[in-house]
């Protein structure tokens, strides 16, 4: 039974809206592709208005649901007072079909405190199977971005925690369990919300499809990145990441074809910024999105400054024809332009070359990673090889954990120069993406590290008026202590012999010979040079 209780307050006017019969196909959407049982809806802000309830409007309209999946849910207040943040909606259609969602598109556009209504675009997964074993250098990859010189500072990353936004995760992979993140406040199948955050039963992440805590894998996918990320180091098994201990959360957004939609994506987002999530990975996208599309999926993550998104550049096999970022757009990539806290990567091989099917842009794309031929975690606590910007994305996300856990308050817009500032300049990606680099993960976390600051030590030197070498205090009889003085040119000697009448020179070490009538009270030390911390 399809759940009709709901406060609706974006609707006021569509009582009047519905008998007006708006048709409209527009031109606009021809050939585009989009899920033909939902639109999204993103509302006007600061809308004042009073609202009233009424029971089953959506009827008139084709809308058997509608679900908040940005923002303060509507059913949680009376009215839009001063809300700065977007709230959007993906809303159920009756009867889908394209010619549906166009029609509802059309009314929902002429209501006035509707800002935008899109179809709920399509988008898919950025992976190109391989089923190439390597028996040696499985992940060889991983000393071409500095993971070796990286594990020597031996950094704890469990406080960081790395959405992977993906197909889902083998939560008890024998590589993977020990860093998954677990919802703490949440009790494992009570059906209850126990820690309030909104999602019930959300022990390991969320599944935005089925809205509910199941986030167990429905592909290879998901389960490869999460490895990529943070795959369980140095414990004789399996294989070895960057962040090697940061926390991963799953995300789901994925069925086993493949396919998402926006509204997904917008729901997984919010999840991230409820459940102080730092990172989010990406390895998905698509063309062709609408420009109201574009600037839903833009708001969500602008809202979010302080997660990091890491998205995927995109594969030539399954976006578009040709690769080029600049002359095609690709998003959510593409919002790279726009916003500090996404960086876009393309693909790069354990040669150092751009992968002959990854996307670029030299405007368009920030950076590139190894992502050729990339052995990781996949189902069932197995490992195996697989390729493209999907997998090129989850290096550049653990190499982002590693920063966050040296530098917490680090902004994203750190975190976006100093990765492509210290990147690895390569002829082969000049001109093809922002940086011109391929990730040095080891560069960029060195790059941000607190300097360390050495003890001055003083040194003993001869000075025409020395104020810090000590001298020592020479007493010739009980009622005659000589003032020292230096010389003008002072001498370095090795033995000092007091006298009543002497100047004393400034010496180093002072040797003083013990007599009846002259004892030395004090005695300089020199003190050892710091053991300063050397790049290896």
């Amino acid at each position: 039974m399809v759940m009709k209780r709901f406060i609706y307050i974006f609707f006021a006017t569509l009582l009047a809206m519905m008998w007006l019969g708006i048709n409209v196909y527009a031109d606009e959407y021809d050939g585009l592709d989009f899920d033909y049982g939902s639109v999204l809806v993103q509302l006007k802000p600061q809308i004042t208005d009073a609202v009233s309830m009424c029971s089953d409007p959506f009827d008139e309209l084709n809308i058997s649901d509608a679900k908040c999946i940005f923002g303060d849910d509507a059913s949680s207040i009376s009215l839009f007072s001063d809300k700065t943040e977007p709230i959007i909606y993906v809303l159920d259609l009756e009867n889908p079909s394209r010619e549906n969602v166009i029609d509802t598109i059309e009314k929902l556009k002429a209501m006035p405190n509707i800002e935008y209504a899109e179809p709920n675009y399509n988008v898919y997964e950025f992976s190109e199977p391989n089923d190439t074993y390597y028996q040696n250098g499985k992940q060889a990859v991983l000393d071409l971005i500095g993971a070796k010189k990286l594990w020597d500072f031996d950094i704890d990353c469990s406080d960081v925690t790395v959405g992977v936004m993906d197909s889902g995760i083998q939560t008890n992979h024998e590589d993977l369990i020990d860093n998954i993140w677990v919802n703490t406040g949440e009790i494992v199948g009570d059906g209850i919300d126990n820690d309030g955050n909104g999602y019930i039963d959300d022990i390991y992440g969320w599944n935005c499809g089925d809205s509910n805590g199941d986030v167990s894998y429905v592909s290879n996918h998901g389960v490869h990145v999460a490895g990529i990320v943070s795959a369980v180091t140095d414990n004789s098994k399996g294989v070895a990441s960057v962040a090697r201990n940061a926390k991963i959360a799953s995300i789901k957004i994925f069925n086993s074809s493949g396919k998402s939609t926006l509204s997904y994506i917008i729901e997984g987002i919010n999840y991230a910024k409820k459940n102080d999530i730092n990172i989010i990975n990406c390895s998905f996208g698509g063309a062709g999105w609408g420009s109201t599309s574009v600037s839903i999926v833009k708001s969500a993550i602008e809202a979010v400054p302080d997660i990091f998104f890491v998205i995927a550049a995109g594969n030539i096999a399954t976006s578009t024809p040709q690769p080029d970022n600049d002359r095609t757009a690709v998003y959510p990539s593409q919002l790279t332009k726009d916003l500090d806290n996404v960086i876009s990567v393309a693909n790069t091989t354990s040669s150092d070359e751009l992968s002959s099917t990854s996307h670029y842009g030299a405007t368009s794309v920030d950076i590139a990673a190894p992502g050729t031929v990339i052995y990781s975690t996949i189902p069932t606590s197995s490992y195996g090889t697989m390729s493209g910007t999907s997998m090129a994305t989850p290096m550049v996300a653990s190499a982002v954990a590693v920063m966050r856990a040296v530098n917490p308050n680090i902004s994203a817009k750190e975190i976006k120069e100093t990765l492509c500032s210290s990147s690895d300049k390569l002829s082969a990606l000049t001109g093809k993406v922002i940086s011109g680099g391929r990730l040095n993960a080891y560069n960029a976390v060195k790059a941000i590290m607190p300097t360390a600051t050495p003890t001055a030590t003083p040194t003993v030197k001869p000075t025409a008026t020395p104020t810090t070498v000590p001298t020592p205090t020479v007493t010739s009889s009980p009622t005659a202590t000589p003032t020292v003085k230096p010389t003008a040119t002072p001498t370095i000697v090795t033995t000092v012999t007091p006298s009543p009448t002497a100047t004393p020179t400034t010496v180093p070490m002072p040797t003083v010979t013990s007599s009846p009538t002259a004892t030395p009270t004090a005695a300089p030390t020199v003190t050892p040079m710091p053991t300063c911390f050397n790049e290896q």
